[in-house]
């Protein structure tokens, strides 16, 4: 795997927290391995929502062809 190195800002707090947590050799893989888990979170959410808007679609179908037997079976009650 080809490797390339970059340049990032930290807050002063959360910078002295990775150094105290986190090994000198261990750096590089520890930010990979929370990017990568961060992008997979986003790609998740991003299907969720997705998923969400068609059920909303078909739910919002299925009330509107059920609203008038809805309305025989409410009339028929006591």
């Amino acid at each position: 795997m080809q490797t390339q190195r970059i340049n990032i800002t930290l807050p002063n707090e959360l910078a002295l927290d990775f150094r105290r947590s986190v090994p000198v050799r261990s750096r590089s893989k520890f930010i990979a391995s929370a990017i990568e888990e961060r992008l997979g979170k986003k790609d998740i959410k991003s299907l969720l929502r997705k998923s969400a808007r068609g059920q909303r679609e078909i739910i919002n179908q299925i009330q509107k062809d059920f609203q008038y037997s809805d309305e025989e079976s409410f009339n028929k009650l006591p």
